[in-house]
């Protein structure tokens, strides 16, 4: 079975064409985010961690009407004055900051690691709370856009210190974390490299075409697929998105043929600044081989617009380890410093 990737249609000037894109985005996929939206940062606590490299500090950002609406962010911070680049990292709740990523290794690299519990602003179930929606009612956003515009709003935040390079802003998050990564990287063009890991379908994957490292199969029970994302996860997205997931059994294929998006049409959204795609080689959730494919499909955006695509595979399966995090500061430095890559960063196998 063959499904056709949509046309990029890449033409210069790009802004219309890239405009048509993003309009499909909101109005199939994400939904809509709320316009011209204000965040106060206030500081909570401060403290210098052992040895000496860096602090850690908790800011809690106030949004919405009245700035009634709050979501804390932890940042690890280096002792070294200047302005740092920054990485923020939209994060699974509860998670142990002694695990990856590590702010004391962002420090030793030179760079301010912020990072803040998605769930903060809104549930990752159906029916959940969301105070970003209860702030902004007359949206229509789906949970990956919601965390996708809180990652923009602690943007909006680290811009306003003295110790931030704006031209330096790194996005990232794993797994569905990824998707919205990815969902922030496309609408906030401040950050200078969109870094999902291991983000699947309705990330940096495939929808039409399924597949691990042994070849496509189209196996939905193996691979995540349109059909999955949509009937086990339907407040991830826009309600409309629901038009291509007619059947509530998530191991049935959506509709992907007569979808108008597909994930190298997302990925070309980024140009002409960087995208790194960090994916494991076994992560059959994740589609590598569909990750890889599109991969190729928006190399001609990066070609004629500018920028890096970068897609890494390393061995292992659906993870984020300290071997990837470390991989991450690695290509962010030699990114921002045009140092010579320590390794062949785009590796596909396929």
């Amino acid at each position: 079975m063959s499904y056709p990737l949509p046309d990029l249609k890449l033409a210069l000037p790009w802004e219309p064409r890239r405009d048509q894109w993003l309009k499909l985005a909101e109005d199939c996929l994400y939904g809509h985010a709320p316009e011209n939206t204000q965040v106060r940062g206030v500081l909570l606590e401060k403290e210098d961690l052992p040895g000496g490299q860096a602090r850690r500090e908790t800011v809690r950002l106030s949004y919405g009407p009245g700035f009634e609406w709050h979501f804390d962010a932890v940042l690890y911070v280096p002792m070294k004055e200047g302005k740092h680049p920054a990485i923020t990292w939209n994060q699974f709740s509860n998670h142990d900051w002694d695990e990856c990523p590590n702010g004391d290794a962002a420090a030793e690299y030179g760079f301010i690691l912020a990072g803040f519990e998605r769930e903060q602003v809104m549930e990752d179930r159906l029916g959940g709370r969301s105070p970003a929606r209860e702030a902004y009612p007359g949206c229509d956003w789906g949970a990956i856009r919601v965390w996708a515009w809180a990652q923009q709003k602690l943007a909006d935040y680290l811009l306003t210190r003295p110790d931030v390079d704006a031209e330096k802003l790194v996005c990232t998050g794993f797994s569905r974390g990824g998707k919205a990564a990815l969902a922030c990287g496309i609408f906030d063009t401040r950050y200078a490299i969109c870094a999902p890991i291991c983000s699947g379908a309705g990330g940096c994957g495939c929808f039409r075409y399924l597949g691990d490292e042994h070849g496509f199969c189209q196996d939905v029970k193996k691979v995540e697929s349109l059909g999955r994302i949509g009937s086990v996860f339907p407040f991830w997205w826009t309600e409309n998105f629901s038009r291509w997931w007619p059947s509530p059994d998530p191991t049935q294929m959506g509709l992907e043929d007569t979808f108008p998006l597909d994930s190298h049409i997302l990925k070309a959204l980024v140009a002409p600044r960087v995208l790194f795609s960090l994916e494991g080689i076994g992560d059959a959730w994740s589609n590598p081989r569909g990750t890889a494919l599109t991969w190729r499909a928006a190399q001609p955006a990066f070609d004629l617009l500018g920028g890096v695509s970068v897609a890494h595979f390393r061995p292992g399966g659906h993870a984020f380890s300290a071997d990837d995090w470390r991989a991450l500061l690695d290509f962010c430095r030699e990114t921002f410093m045009g140092l010579p890559p320590s390794r062949n960063w785009c590796n596909a196998p396929f």
